[in-house]
């Protein structure tokens, strides 16, 4: 199965958003204030750095895991060879549009033909 390129902003702020969770069904056990207090300020702190994280990772340079990955893609896909050529070292912004594109493509050569 091929890898993805991960919103790792969004699945930091999905475990901010679990610690809330959990920090709502604490109240209902009999624990310690402070537990509840605790799950709340992480939840809460995960949420606001993972939103940071999604609105300046447009601008970054990709990671080696995803700049393989890119390369990987590249042998199947013309438009991720192409982002390859014009930058060695693409952005996150240009990386999620090529693999979001070359998915799409491996999905509608892969469908079904009635």
């Amino acid at each position: 199965m091929a890898r993805r390129l991960y919103h790792k902003g969004t699945l930091i702020a999905v475990a901010g958003a679990i610690s809330l969770a959990i920090a709502v069904g604490l109240a209902f056990l009999p624990v310690a204030d402070y537990w509840i207090l605790a799950f709340l300020m992480l939840g809460l702190l995960l949420i606001m750095f993972g939103i940071r994280w999604e609105m300046t990772a447009d601008i970054r340079t990709v990671s080696g895991p995803a700049l393989t990955h890119l390369h990987w893609l590249a042998r199947f896909c013309p438009r991720a060879a192409e982002l390859l050529e014009r930058e060695p070292i693409p952005l996150w912004r240009d990386a999620f549009q090529v693999d979001a594109a070359c998915r799409k493509r491996g999905r509608d050569n892969n469908a079904p033909r009635h």
